[in-house]
């Protein structure tokens, strides 16, 4: 059932109760006064009636005449002057009915029963579809006694308070109709914008992840569709997000596939060419080191996408460490590297302590001289540089070479899984488009990333920054030094 009904439905319960205990109160009421009303107005007449025929029976106890006698005479001199065209009046003496205005009516004995101690009585009796109101009054007269009976008629009464009755009934039910329609639109315009709402939940539960509501008030709905709005926006991020993964996933599944495809393809020719031909040994050493630097280039591959995973799923725990250490032990590590490619390494660091691991910082800066070294021409010089910056908040490494640069449309992507810039380029030198991955990673772990800068046939500069520990701010700034070197 729709809430605009139940709204209908209870509303239109609780007017009907009001409206009938009020009416109920209200008709009992009146119905009561009208009934007094009309048993005042006829012991009123009952008194005059009583009144005059005593006053006129003076004259007959006075004189010693007969009372029966005189009673009918007054009976008809009082009903012809006082009384109204609905009433009768009856009297009896000595439990006889001397005087009646209608012979053919017959006293309700009631009247006279349990009398004792009181000197007027009435009921209420129903005649044939008549309601009459008798009313007596008790005296003595020569020691009989005396009853002045008035009858009134008030059927007129009962049917005006039946009348009322009938049109509080009719007033009430079109008061219910009126109501009913009145609760029904104002139900309908209160409801209408949780319809709208709903729809829009159906929208995005069936898949439209960019449904809304437009609903705009200073309500409890209004409320919750700026709720529902936010929820919206939160899920339709997630989702994007989910689905961003699951295609990276995906892509990433088919890059490695097809980069250990390419390897494994040569190492499985050149293996089956030495089990199956007979080579010349200078043919057996090539086919046995194309072997070998391919299964090589596995290897690295593999190592590095065992970093990538065990970053991702595990805490680092950072520690001060000397930029100066640190940096002496890359320059250590990829001095050969350069070298053996005839490459000159220009490098200068601050001296300062930076919050980090050691281990993956060094791979991070190895990775990006490998990276430069990988874009750059033989003989070409690669520029390494550690400096104090932001009022010696961080520390800023930059790593700069002069090679073949990177275009503006690959800059977004250099950093995910197996991208290359140029596949042929990197693999013929051992690349796999796995490192720059691997740095980014690492330095998202240390709350900063990799910044890019590059123009294609000029070269690259890369650049992050790590904190600098508060305690050793002000060292760092009085024992800075620069050491330039050049490799050949």
């Amino acid at each position: 059932m729709k809430y605009r009904y139940k709204v209908l439905i209870i509303n239109m319960i609780v007017i009907s109760i009001a409206l009938s205990l009020s009416g109920l109160i209200l008709m009992s009421r009146n119905n009561s006064m009208m009934m007094e009303s009309e048993v005042k107005n006829a012991v009123v007449e009952n008194n005059l009636a009583q009144s005059v025929i005593e006053y006129s029976l003076l004259d007959v106890i006075n004189s010693s005449s007969s009372v029966a006698k005189r009673l009918p005479e007054i009976g008809d001199e009082v009903s012809a002057g006082m009384l109204t065209d609905t009433s009768d009046l009856f009297i009896r003496y000595d439990n006889d009915v001397l005087f009646s205005t209608n012979a053919s009516a017959d006293i309700n004995t009631e009247l006279f029963s349990h009398h004792e101690g009181i000197k007027k009585n009435y009921i209420i009796s129903r005649e044939n579809e008549d309601l009459y109101i008798y009313v007596t009054s008790f005296g003595a007269i020569n020691d009989k006694t005396l009853n002045i009976i008035t009858r009134r008629n008030i059927t007129d009464t009962e049917v005006l308070m039946e009348k009322n009755v009938h049109d509080y009934m009719l007033f009430t039910v079109i008061i219910l109709m009126l109501s009913g329609i009145l609760v029904y639109i104002i139900s309908y315009l209160l409801t209408r914008p949780l319809e709208k709402l709903n729809r829009v939940t159906d929208a995005f539960a069936e898949g439209d992840f960019s449904a809304r509501s437009d609903i705009s008030s200073d309500d409890e709905v209004g409320l919750l569709s700026d709720k529902f709005n936010g929820m919206a926006s939160s899920v339709e991020d997630h989702i994007d997000e989910l689905n961003d993964m699951l295609h990276r996933r995906d892509q990433f599944v088919a890059d490695f596939t097809h980069e250990i495809k390419t390897p494994m393809t040569a190492i499985i020719g050149y293996a089956d060419t030495i089990r199956s031909v007979d080579l010349s040994r200078e043919e057996e050493i090539h086919a046995a080191s194309y072997i070998f630097s391919e299964g090589k280039r596995l290897e690295q591959m593999s190592m590095k996408l065992f970093d990538l995973l065990y970053i991702k799923d595990h805490h680092i725990e950072k520690t001060p460490c000397s930029t100066e250490s640190l940096c002496e032990d890359v320059v250590t590590s990829v001095t050969p590297l350069l070298s053996e490619a005839g490459m000159k390494l220009k490098y200068h660091f601050d001296n300062a302590v930076v919050t980090c691991e050691p281990g993956l910082i060094k791979t991070v800066l190895i990775n990006l001289i490998d990276n430069a070294k990988k874009a750059s021409e033989e003989k070409a010089v690669i520029e390494v540089y550690g400096s104090l910056i932001d009022d010696i908040q961080y520390y800023k490494f930059t790593v700069k070479d002069h090679g073949i640069g990177i275009p503006q449309e690959d800059i977004d992507r250099i950093c995910d899984e197996f991208y290359m810039v140029d596949k042929s380029r990197s693999r013929g030198k051992g690349g796999a488009g796995l490192g720059l991955s691997l740095a980014n990673i690492i330095l998202q772990e240390h709350d900063s990333r990799l910044e890019i800068e590059s123009e294609v046939g000029k070269g690259t500069t890369m650049t992050f920054l790590l904190k600098i520990e508060p305690a050793n701010k002000s060292s760092a700034a009085d024992n800075s030094e620069v050491v330039v070197t050049e490799l050949i």
